[in-house]
């Protein structure tokens, strides 16, 4: 397994490994326990939003967590007049919103918004507030390449995966390919192979967060939970 690009919320790997297990991790993200607003009490909304409707965005925001499994309900407040948007970081309380200029509603001048959101912690399973982040995964192509393969290729490729180099076509980076096969579409208008592309054997594998844990939590947390429901289901066949 290789490291291929780290950023604050995303990772992106390469490994060896199956499609079948890199998907049964991508679902296990689902499984992930994370904090987020349940429960909405609004006292006074002079907005032009329905309370549904500001309770649904309250939902979405994603909370930081300092540990997994806190149990515990957090609560938050919201108390704002005024004129102008009312955002995510106006809210108050026991825990601190990940991103703090999420807009939540709008208000004219003398108008009030009052309201007291209590937290839960739950699984993506049950609802999409509850989620962490995501993986999604492709295979890494496989491309060989004739000594004679036309130049075109270059500026057909939409992901720029060849450029040109002492006059042959190199491979910039194989990992950018998504498998499109318009260059080898292309040449075989040109009546020979002059490129093959496949899939390999090796997988890239992204995990993007929204903020609550890291991504590499996320991944690890994934594999964790897999482990565990592998182990369950093979005690229940024994």
């Amino acid at each position: 397994m290789e490291i291929i690009e780290k950023k604050e919320n995303q990772l992106i790997i390469k490994a060896k490994i199956e499609e079948e297990l890199a998907n049964a991790i991508r679902r296990s993200v689902n499984k992930i326990p994370i904090v987020a607003i349940e429960d909405v009490e609004i006292s006074k909304n002079d907005s032009p939003l329905y309370d549904e409707t500001v309770a649904h965005r309250l939902g979405l925001i994603p909370l930081k967590l300092k540990k997994f499994n806190e149990k515990k309900p957090f609560e938050l407040n919201l108390d704002a007049k005024g004129e102008g948007f009312v955002y995510s970081g106006d809210m108050k309380g026991d825990i601190e919103v990940v991103y703090d200029k999420i807009p939540i509603t709008y208000l004219k001048k003398g108008e009030v918004v009052k309201i007291l959101a209590t937290t839960k912690e739950n699984t993506a399973s049950e609802h999409a507030r509850f989620s962490p982040g995501f993986i999604f995964y492709k295979n890494i192509a496989e491309i060989k390449l004739e000594s004679n393969c036309p130049k075109e290729i270059i500026d057909i490729c939409p992901k720029k995966v060849f450029n040109e180099n002492a006059g042959k076509i190199k491979i910039e980076n194989k990992d950018k390919c998504n498998l499109c096969g318009l260059c080898v579409e292309y040449c075989k208008k040109q009546g020979k192979d002059f490129i093959d592309v496949k899939p390999s054997d090796e997988l890239l594998i992204a995990i993007e967060s929204f903020g609550q844990i890291n991504s590499r939590d996320i991944f690890e947390k994934s594999v964790e939970i897999l482990k565990k429901n592998l182990n369950e289901f093979s005690k229940g066949i024994k």
